[in-house]
C-alpha cells in the first residue's frame, strides 16, 4: 500500500482550552485565601507531546511532519489538529491506523516507520497546535465506525473534521471524556509556526551536443565546451547557443526553476564545405556538363558545390568533346580552361592532267595528287589551277572522321 499523506493545516488564532485538555486546567481555580497556604497534588498521570523540530519551531509548507509522544503510563492516545477559524481535526486514531494504545516510559512516533500514512504541513500559514489527550482507558472522540461513515461521506478529506468552533467542539469534547475519571486522563499540546515554502533563486542548466566539445554561451556569454552543468543559474529564461566550426550555430531559450536542473541537448547540424569551379573554353559559349547535368555555357561560374570530384564535360557544335576531372576545395574557386579541338575530316584532290596546284579556300596546299588532312568540318572552297587550262573551282562540305575526294577534269585553253 502507497503511503498516504495526512495534512496539517496552519493554526491562526489559537485559544487554550485548559478545560478540555489539562485536567488541572480544568479545576476551577480556587482564590487563595489571605494568611493561608493552598496545596495543588501532582498528577499520577502525565504526557508529553512534541515534533521532531521541537515545539514552536517553522515548518515550510509541504514539510513532513513527525509527532512525539510519551507517557508515564499505559495509555490509549488521541490526537487532535486545530486550525485557525476554530475548524479541528481527528487525527489519531485513523482509518490508516485504528490502534491508539501506547506502552508507557517509552517515546512513539506518529506515524511510526511501520506506518501507511505521513504527516505533510499544508496552509493555510501562521500558528498551528497538536492536541494530545491520553486515557488508562480506551476511549474513543471518534468510533471505527464513525469514522468509516463520514469518509464514505467526505472521501476527499484525509481524515474527519470533528468540529467548526472551539466552542462546539469543547461542549462535545467535555461531554463525551466525563466518562474517564479525571485522575485516568493527561493533556499535553505542541505548537508550531507554518511559513511559505521560500523558492530557490538559482537553478542549473545541464547542456550536452552531439558532437561534442562545442562552445556553450549564456545568455551571450561564453561559460565553456559540453558536456557542461551551468551551476547558480537564475530562476527565469535564459537563451544557450552552442557553436562548433563547420556546424549549424544551436540556439535555445530555457526556463530555470529553482534548486532543479534544466536539460538542453543541441544535435548540430553539419554545415556543407562548398567550393565554387570557374570554366571558360576557345571557343567560347560552349555547353558545360558538371557530373552529367547541363550547368550552362562557358564562361561559367557554379557555386556551392560540395567539397570532392566533379567530372566536367564541355561540348561545342564542331568540336570534340573535352573532358576533365576538377577538386573541389572549401572556401575555393578552381579554375577550369579548355581549348576545344575542332572536328576534322579530309579531303583527297586528284585531277587531270596531273600536278595541278591546289587551293583549299585560298590557302596552296600542293600538287594533285593531295590529301589534305584536319579540315574543320563545314564548308570549304576548292581551286585547282595548271598552265595553259581552266580553273576548277567547287565548294564542297567537309564531315567530321571522313575523306571527301575531288577528281577535276581540267578543260585545256
Amino acid at each position: 500500500m502507497k503511503n498516504k499523506k495526512f495534512l496539517l493545516g496552519a493554526i491562526i488564532g489559537i485559544v487554550l482550552l485548559g478545560n478540555i485538555f489539562s485536567p488541572v486546567l480544568a479545576q476551577k481555580e480556587t482564590k487563595p485565601q489571605s494568611g493561608k497556604i493552598t496545596i495543588r497534588p501532582v498528577p499520577d498521570f502525565r504526557i508529553e507531546v512534541w515534533i521532531d523540530k521541537g515545539c514552536g519551531k517553522s515548518y515550510t509548507v509541504g514539510e513532513d511532519i513527525t509527532i512525539y509522544f510519551k507517557s508515564n503510563k499505559d495509555c490509549y492516545l488521541t490526537l487532535f489538529e486545530q486550525r485557525s477559524g476554530g475548524r479541528i481535526r481527528l487525527l489519531l486514531p485513523n482509518r490508516y491506523r485504528k490502534n491508539n494504545f501506547f506502552e508507557a516510559n517509552k517515546v512513539h512516533a506518529i506515524p511510526s516507520a511501520s506506518d501507511k500514512f505521513r504527516f505533510e504541513v499544508t496552509r493555510p500559514l501562521g500558528k498551528a497546535i497538536i492536541r494530545a489527550t491520553a486515557t488508562t482507558s480506551p476511549w474513543w472522540f471518534f468510533s471505527d465506525e464513525e469514522i468509516r461513515r463520514y469518509h464514505d461521506e467526505h472521501p476527499e478529506e484525509r481524515y474527519p473534521v470533528i468540529s467548526r468552533s472551539e466552542e462546539g467542539f469543547a461542549t462535545k469534547f467535555n461531554e463525551q471524556i466525563k466518562i474517564i475519571p479525571q485522575p485516568n486522563r493527561a493533556g499535553a499540546s505542541c505548537t508550531f509556526n507554518v511559513i511559505s515554502k521560500v523558492v530557490p533563486q538559482y537553478g542549473k542548466i545541464k547542456v550536452t551536443s552531439t558532437p561534442s566539445y562545442a562552445e556553450v554561451y549564456l545568455d551571450g556569454a561564453y561559460r565553456g565546451k559540453t558536456p557542461i552543468t551551468l551551476s547558480n543559474v537564475k530562476v527565469g529564461k535564459h537563451t544557450i547557443k552552442v557553436t562548433k566550426k563547420d556546424y549549424y550555430n544551436y540556439s535555445e531559450t530555457v526556463q530555470v526553476k529553482g534548486s532543479s536542473t534544466t536539460y538542453v541537448f543541441a544535435r548540430l547540424e553539419p554545415v556543407p564545405r562548398t567550393g565554387s569551379i570557374y570554366i571558360n573554353s576557345t571557343p567560347s559559349n560552349a555547353k558545360v556538363y558538371l557530373a552529367g547535368a547541363y550547368r550552362g555555357r562557358t564562361p561559367l561560374t557554379i557555386s556551392n558545390l560540395k567539397v570532392g570530384e566533379y567530372q566536367i564535360r564541355i561540348s561545342k557544335d564542331g568540336y570534340y568533346d573535352w573532358y576533365s576531372t576538377v577538386r573541389v576545395k572549401q572556401n575555393i574557386t578552381a579554375q577550369v580552361f579548355a581549348q576545344l579541338e575542332p572536328m576534322t575530316g579530309s579531303l583527297y584532290v586528284t585531277s587531270s592532267p596531273r600536278y595541278a596546284r591546289v587551293f583549299l579556300n585560298g590557302i596552296e596546299g600542293g600538287t594533285t595528287p593531295l590529301t589534305i588532312t584536319n579540315i574543320e568540318e563545314g564548308w570549304h572552297e576548292v581551286v585547282i589551277i595548271k598552265e595553259y587550262y581552266r580553273a576548277y573551282v567547287q565548294y564542297l562540305y567537309i564531315y567530321a572522321g571522313e575523306e571527301t575526294e575531288v577528281e577535276a577534269d581540267l578543260d585545256r585553253i
